[in-house]
């Protein structure tokens, strides 16, 4: 019998990942107002009524997406936070985002309905953690360029400034790859991040 429960809650976990692929990708192209949950269903492969089992209502389906980018930006924060050298820690940051943005996955999908969320007037309560998070992972980017400005590894600057400009390449590049599919060129981490890493610091 414990096999069976088991066998059953992978199945059950495997259906909710393609689930909220399928949200993701069609949040992305037609809108939250534009999709229904029959819509999502149908691509994410499975029988209207089956995604009811999941999911009551659009909207908890969204919301749970959005809590899934709260938690990724919390651990962006905390990871920002860490004791490794800053130089260490962006590049490692920049590399993984990177590969995300050129993989075939659905993160610039995925990046680009949770950035319309925080314009949403109507939307669920868990957007506000959503912004309370990008806050927190800011703020961190933020103390992260400061201490390696004061270890000589950064570019002089407004830790603000410099935070954001970042934040926006990898938001355009994310974008980008949305409309340019598999013709954008992902530029590698050194590029990316040659605006904040002072030339004179040892590799």
């Amino acid at each position: 019998m414990a096999r069976s429960e088991a066998h059953y809650a992978a199945m059950r976990a495997a259906t909710d990942e393609k689930v909220r692929a399928a949200a993701v990708r069609l949040f992305a192209r037609r809108g939250f107002g534009g999709t229904t949950m029959r819509d999502v269903a149908r691509e994410a492969g499975i029988s209207p009524g089956s995604i009811y089992r999941h999911y009551e209502t659009k909207e908890e389906l969204f919301a749970t997406l959005v809590g899934q980018a709260t938690e990724g930006l919390l651990h962006l924060a905390r990871l920002f936070r860490d004791n490794e050298p800053p130089r260490v820690i962006l590049r490692r940051f920049t590399t993984e985002v990177l590969a995300d943005i050129a993989g075939d996955g659905e993160f610039p999908e995925f990046f680009l309905i949770m950035n319309q969320s925080f314009g949403r007037q109507d939307g669920p309560p868990e957007i506000r953690s959503l912004v309370d998070a990008q806050s927190a992972a800011m703020n961190a980017a933020q103390g992260l360029i400061s201490r390696g400005q004061q270890l000589g590894e950064f570019r002089r600057g407004d830790p603000a400034e410099l935070a954001t400009c970042f934040f926006a390449a990898v938001s355009g590049l994310a974008t980008m790859k949305l409309a340019l599919r598999g013709q954008l060129v992902v530029p590698g981490p050194d590029v990316l991040t040659a605006f904040l890493i002072e030339d004179n610091h040892d590799n």
